[in-house]
């Protein structure tokens, strides 16, 4: 009972947990600075080759979702172009 008077119930976290989670917390704020001032310090062109970048990345994972719904023939022929371009380029060197 004088636990609970004094507000020291089951509730309360011990002194450990409570410093170990402040030190997780100083550090999160610690890293979205850092990664705030990184992005405020780059350059226009550090900062357009991002853009593109993302706009590949963007592209790539569009171009993958199309192949996934494309029908298996379409596939097929795809890979045949390739093993034919490519052993005609072996051909031809």
């Amino acid at each position: 009972l004088l636990f609970i008077h004094r507000g020291l119930g089951v509730e309360s976290k011990p002194e450990l947990q409570r410093v170990l989670e402040h030190r997780r917390r100083d550090l999160l704020i610690k890293q979205k600075k850092e990664e705030e001032e990184a992005k405020k310090l780059q350059s226009p062109f550090e900062k357009e080759l991002l853009k593109r970048h993302q706009r590949l990345d963007q592209l790539e994972k569009e171009q993958e979702k199309q192949e996934d719904h494309a029908p298996e023939f379409i596939k097929v022929k795809e890979n045949l172009r390739r093993t034919s371009t490519v052993t005609g380029d072996e051909k031809a060197a």
